[in-house]
């Protein structure tokens, strides 16, 4: 008897009706990628297979905050998630938060920086007011894909980017000065089994460590700068 393989679900909402993207886009695997039930794309379902992947302990006390609504992450998860939507809903200025010192355990901004202008100084503001054990959620459009990070002087191209990043991210920000640390985890998305790179950071290499401890059996996992033993 020949096995039938399962309809791949949305690993947001279950769904398994998909359709083309915006504009009619197709995944990089030519299958249609936009969900018909809740929307998500391809990014969306990766990034939430990656963290299904996290014990509930990991996340259930940590007090998040999300620049832009995502559905890859779920309120529920958190012990409180705060969502800013520049210009609209809770609004806050990437480059001069409004927000105290530590008063976060848990940053995400899924394919925001390339759009603000000083991202240097938006940098320096997320770890300002990531506290001691705190994660920095970070996803950016194909960072393995350059050498180099490009900077433009206006908004550029058809999604208007201020910046594109590349694999000196590490040394673009200075993370080792800063005493950051960081993991890049590739997560798939089981729709279109397109993959994404994901930057986590964080300022105890023992957190991240343990995040990348729990990831390595189910993503593929890479990391650009592995935490100083005993840091």
């Amino acid at each position: 008897m020949t096995s039938v393989s399962p309809t791949p679900a949305c690993t947001v909402c279950g769904g398994t009706v998909f359709s083309p993207g915006p504009a009619g886009r197709m995944s990089e695997s030519g299958k249609p990628p936009h969900c018909a039930r809740c929307g998500s794309l391809e990014r969306h379902r990766a990034n939430r297979a990656l963290f299904q992947h996290l014990p509930i302990g990991v996340l259930s006390w940590r007090r998040g905050l999300q620049f832009s609504p995502d559905v890859a992450l779920a309120p529920s998860w958190f012990a409180s998630l705060e969502v800013s939507v520049y210009g609209g809903q809770n609004s806050l200025d990437l480059q001069k938060i409004d927000r105290p010192d530590e008063a976060y355990d848990f940053i995400s901004l899924s394919h925001v920086l390339e759009f603000v202008p000083d991202d240097r100084a938006s940098f320096r503001e997320l770890t300002r007011i990531l506290s001691p054990a705190g994660l920095i959620h970070l996803v950016v459009s194909r960072p393995l894909s350059r050498e180099f990070s490009q900077d433009f002087e206006t908004a550029t191209g058809v999604h208007q980017y201020f910046h594109l990043y590349g694999r000196d991210f590490a040394v673009r920000f200075g993370l080792a000065e800063a005493g950051l640390h960081l993991l890049i985890v590739q997560t798939a998305d089981p729709v279109t089994g397109d993959t994404e790179a994901v930057h986590l950071i964080a300022k105890s290499a023992a957190v991240l460590a343990a995040v990348g401890a729990y990831l390595r059996e189910d993503s593929r996992y890479r990391s650009l700068q592995r935490p100083a033993p005993g840091a």
